[in-house]
């Protein structure tokens, strides 16, 4: 077993590190450029009177493209915010087996949810391509942004994927991604 703990640590590396550093860095400059068409976009209002047709449109669609990927970023690294004082009561009446049980269901039915998504969303994006739809504008086409979101949604399903591992692992007494945070969620 130490050998799969191993390559399944091995992989997760270099998942977290295109994560991080390729579609992590990618979306923030997506989020970076759509900011600053917005800015140009107003600027353009207010001053000339003039706007792009397509602007809001862009902004639009850029900056939630550019979220949903950073969704994976934030999920992979467990930076989510999260609701944890069931977990915190259950943890301090000594029910540990339980918390590590339902926190490895958490990540089963996150798998299941994202890959979901992820499957029923290559459908609507070909008949979007078929259809040659296009945003309201009529100037963008959908399917890139769509494309985004599917990317989005697997890279979420892969992450929790490895987050189940870690959990079933963690179930068995074996620490697995010592270098990965179990639980560094932002509490609310």
């Amino acid at each position: 077993m130490e050998t799969i703990d191993n390559l399944v640590d091995k992989l997760y590396r270099v998942f977290r590190f295109l994560l991080d550093n390729i579609i992590g860095y990618g979306a923030a400059l997506m989020m970076f450029i759509a900011t600053w068409l917005a800015i140009f976009e107003v600027a353009r209002r207010y001053i000339f009177g003039l706007v792009f047709p397509w602007g809001q449109d862009a902004v639009t669609y850029f900056l939630v493209a550019s979220v949903f990927l950073y969704f994976a970023v934030t999920h992979a690294s467990r930076s989510h915010l999260r609701v944890g004082i069931a977990m915190e009561v259950l943890e301090k009446r000594g029910w540990s087996r339980l918390v590590l049980s339902v926190r490895a269901l958490i990540s089963a039915m996150t798998v299941a949810l994202f890959s979901f998504l992820a499957w029923y969303g290559v459908p609507t994006f070909e008949r979007s391509m078929m259809m040659e739809r296009k945003t309201l504008s009529l100037f963008l086409y959908i399917w890139p942004f769509q494309v985004c979101l599917i990317v989005a949604f697997s890279l979420l399903a892969l992450a929790s994927l490895f987050h189940l591992y870690q959990d079933i692992r963690a179930m068995f007494g074996k620490k697995v991604f010592e270098w990965a945070p179990v639980e560094e969620g932002i509490d609310i």
